[in-house]
């Protein structure tokens, strides 16, 4: 997030939105930090964490996670691309999006769906099958 914020002041004649425009940013902002209070909360409910450094206590299949495998990491793309429209939608401040997602999908979902198949095997290749990666 921080990167966006620079490449915007870096480069404001990328800018595509002048105010008060750049403001509609702040609904998928709070749509994202939504997705991840409410993710958190059945990771919470469950009595799991939600690290991706500690073992899971339990397969969480409901509520968002009915949905995405992983919302907790929608909900923070969601509201960094809110921030990048924010920042007047500048063109180069969506890298940072973009760069996340590209983290999050080829590093840490891969490692962490390793270690939910090898912890829960055939239930979580089963969750796999019904259920997305990101929505």
């Amino acid at each position: 997030m921080g990167a966006s914020l620079v490449l915007f002041l870096l480069f404001p004649s990328y800018n595509l939105l002048t105010l008060p425009w750049n403001r509609i940013g702040l609904l998928p902002i709070a749509a994202g930090f939504w997705i991840i209070i409410r993710a958190w909360r059945v990771f919470v409910a469950c009595g799991t964490t939600e690290s991706y450094r500690e073992e899971t206590t339990c397969l969480v299949t409901d509520d968002l996670y009915r949905y995405s495998r992983n919302p907790m990491y929608v909900g923070f793309v969601v509201a960094h691309i809110g921030l990048c429209v924010c920042c007047f939608a500048n063109l180069l401040s969506f890298a940072g999006p973009l760069f996340v997602f590209l983290v999050l999908n080829f590093h840490f979902i891969p490692y962490e769906e390793g270690r939910m198949i090898k912890q829960f095997g055939d239930d979580y290749r089963r969750y796999m099958g019904r259920v997305r990666r990101w929505v």
